[in-house]
């Protein structure tokens, strides 16, 4: 009896592990193998959007880093410009001009050195969003200064950015504070010359223009760029 029963018994057993076999070799439906698929192809594409920001955002860096240091380098160099400002009676006159997306102004060059100290008209322009720099060859006398002034078109030029969108100047006059009316700046420097005529210690208190307001906006959405520069006398 008892044999019968483990006969029995084992061959239950053993009709058993057939089916199992035959279950674990079916592996996943075709379902779940396309559901699969999906999930992997949505996680990809997730990723490689992921990816593409973060380089498009690097790049969008690295191009604002570059226009920042080529404008910080342009603003330097007027600051340097306008420390070498001449004085109104060297030449007669207003030794800057503001006008609407310009500055030029007339500067010493040389100082220092062996040779004379001569005079360069230099110009800042904002025309067809492209900020530039350009400065006239040196000049020694007034006769060439004016004449300079006639033709600042053949001045050579360098580029300081291509994205300007707006560009604004404003002279700070200690009577009248920051003006952006250059007529408001030729009254100032010709008030003095009609007082003293040359600089002397007298003369420093004179409501001359003592600072230049400089601001640029550039780039898509626009960010501002301003620099304040004391002007030399």
């Amino acid at each position: 009896m008892s044999a019968g029963v483990e006969r029995a018994g084992t061959h239950r057993a053993v009709g058993l592990r057939p089916i199992a076999r035959a279950r674990s070799a079916a592996g996943f439906t075709l379902l779940e193998m396309l559901i699969a698929i999906a999930l992997m192809a949505v996680v990809a594409l997730v990723s490689w959007r992921g990816l593409d920001s973060a380089m498009r955002a690097r790049e969008g860096l690295v191009a604002n880093l570059a226009r920042t240091r080529t404008l910080g380098r342009c603003f330097s160099q007027l600051q340097y410009d306008m420390a070498n400002l001449v004085t109104p009676d060297e030449v007669f006159g207003p030794p800057l001009r503001i006008m609407p997306g310009e500055l030029v102004l007339i500067r010493h060059i040389g100082v220092g050195s062996d040779e004379p100290t001569r005079l360069q008209v230099v110009r800042y322009r904002l025309h067809g969003g492209v900020l530039a720099r350009s400065a006239s060859e040196p000049v020694s006398t007034l006769s060439r200064l004016a004449d300079t002034l006639q033709h600042m078109e053949r001045f050579p030029s360098a580029a300081a950015s291509d994205r300007v969108v707006s560009m604004s100047l404003a002279v700070w006059i200690p009577s009248l504070g920051w003006v952006s009316d250059q007529a408001e700046v030729a009254q100032s420097y010709q008030r003095f010359l009609a007082t003293h005529g040359i600089s002397s210690f007298t003369s420093i208190g004179m409501p001359l223009p003592k600072g230049l307001r400089f601001v640029v906006r550039l780039g898509s959405p626009a960010l501002e760029y301003s620099r304040v520069i004391p002007i030399g006398q």
